[in-house]
């Protein structure tokens, strides 16, 4: 009697000991999937840096990058929601211009008789990256090439060698220049608002460009009245 009670408490304790792993182990297969988000951040002297679902700190240009997904624990489970029209698929893999801060631009119903404002155009460089230009043929850039010593191994300060690389531009349809057009000098307040003073002059004759623009076209945001007008 005495050799069976000691036989079921040591089963006792065993399975006590082993319930949280089995209950681990069940609980492995209901892992589900969880996007990974990056953040591009380029401050006012153009340094960029990359962060792990970190947004970028105030007063610096965001992009976001979402490219996958990881395996996750599963959350509780939340109350049902009201349905709702679906959101728009995330993008994998672009860079998404979330962090300039945007006035708030609209025509003025008097700059309806100006003439429409300059062509625009979407480009995109050889590393990916997108800007507005006003030229579908801007001058080709240079994409840096690993240079290698006889043996293979990588030639630092031996030389540079390079490939010059054609950016692929697209115009912008007229309907949406004038929203071109506000993106573009918000992007150039931005980079003037936090430029040091070796740039800021230069900065700031490229925003008075871009606002002279807008001033002279039907994207004007308000119009002067002529004096000899009654």
């Amino acid at each position: 009697m005495r050799g069976w009670t000691m036989t079921a408490v040591g089963t006792d304790m065993r399975i006590r000991l082993l319930l949280p792993l089995l209950l681990l182990l069940a609980g492995a297969g209901h892992l589900h999937a969880q996007e990974t988000v990056f953040y591009k951040c380029t401050d006012a002297q153009g340094k960029v840096s990359m962060q792990n679902g970190t947004p970028c700190t105030p007063g610096m240009q965001q992009e976001m990058r979402r490219i996958g997904e990881v395996k996750t624990l599963p959350v509780p489970t939340a109350r049902p929601k009201p349905e709702t029209s679906p959101a728009a698929p995330p993008q994998y893999g672009e860079f998404v211009q979330v962090g300039v801060p945007r006035a708030q631009h609209a025509p003025a119903a008097e700059a309806a008789t100006l003439p429409a404002p300059p062509a625009l155009f979407q480009c995109t460089s050889w590393k990916g990256e997108t800007y507005l230009g006003e030229t579908a043929d801007p001058p080709p850039r240079c994409a840096p090439l690993q240079v290698v010593g006889i043996d293979g191994s990588a030639a630092l300060g031996m030389g540079e060698a390079c490939e010059m690389k054609q950016d692929s531009c697209e115009a912008i349809p007229e309907p949406q220049l004038c929203e071109a057009w506000y993106r573009r000098l918000d992007e150039a307040d931005f980079k003037l608002r936090y430029a040091d003073d070796q740039r800021r002059h230069e900065l700031q004759r490229a925003f008075a460009a871009i606002a002279e623009q807008i001033r002279a076209s039907r994207c004007a945001t308000s119009v002067a009245k002529d004096p000899a007008s009654p």
